[in-house]
């Protein structure tokens, strides 16, 4: 019983904690407007990418973002060194595009609302 109740309490306590990842979406923010935008399979700019029917100014589902050095790390450097460990080591959000699923570096994505109607 003990362990039914525990299963119950990690289950509540997970989804509360994806409903509180902001914002709840992005708008694709791509240089051109014929581009569309490529998913990762992993945080890796060389993993496998997976075309999308996300466009410029269109929007996806935020599933939460992370990145690879700490910012007391980053606070810790100088400003050349800074600028290094930023480039090795973007920002990576996953976002969901319909059914498709990945890894998208967050320069490519804006914090602009999306509407319903969008």
């Amino acid at each position: 019983m003990k362990l039914i109740w525990l299963m119950l309490i990690v289950s509540i306590v997970g989804v509360s904690d994806e409903e509180m990842i902001e914002p709840e979406q992005f708008r694709v923010n791509l240089i051109k407007n014929c581009e569309v935008l490529m998913i990762h399979k992993t945080r890796d700019k060389t993993s496998r990418k997976k075309h999308t029917s996300a466009a410029k100014g269109d929007c996806v589902e935020n599933m939460g973002c992370v990145r690879d050095i700490t910012q007391k790390e980053l606070d810790d450097m100088d400003d050349n060194k800074r600028y290094i460990a930023e480039w090795e080591n973007p920002i990576w959000c996953y976002v969901a595009v319909g059914k498709k699923k990945g890894w998208v570096e967050r320069q490519f994505l804006t914090d602009e609302p999306c509407n319903e109607l969008d």
